[in-house]
């Protein structure tokens, strides 16, 4: 794909998401940092203001040739309304940041080539955890 056929692509998945997100729903857009424009490119229009990039720190670095990458770039957005928020200023027991420093599965162990299978920058369930954690109330819809 060229970089405008990614970005339709993307644009027309973000409006779809966007659809279904019930308000103030929050989405985690995980993205490596070649691709970020597209992304934003994409989903600013269809979801409005960025709230925040988070950079997710991998024990181990990636393929790359110039600089093996060990980081994932996470782009949140939230649709129209007041979003969850677990964490606050840390007043909520939660301290987090915009820096989230999980094991990749590029690492060796348990499960790593099934997972890697599956996708090449499989996400850590502890990872998708926290997240959800931060932005979402037990028990709701």
């Amino acid at each position: 794909m060229t970089p405008s056929q990614f970005t339709d692509f993307l644009s027309i998945a973000c409006t779809y998401m966007l659809a279904w997100m019930v308000d103030g729903a929050v989405g985690y857009f995980c993205m490596d940092w070649r691709h970020l424009l597209e992304l934003r490119a994409a989903a600013d229009p269809v979801f409005g203001t960025l709230k925040n990039l988070i950079v997710w720190v991998k024990s181990n670095a990636g393929m790359g040739s110039f600089y093996r990458s060990q980081h994932e770039l996470i782009c949140v957005y939230a649709a129209p309304g007041r979003p969850i928020n677990n964490f606050g200023l840390g007043g909520k027991g939660r301290y987090r940041t915009n820096v989230w420093k999980y094991p990749g599965f590029n690492s060796f162990g348990r499960g790593r080539d099934e997972a890697l299978a599956m996708h090449p920058t499989v996400k850590p369930v502890a990872m998708v955890v926290d997240a959800l954690m931060d932005c979402s109330n037990r028990g709701a819809a």
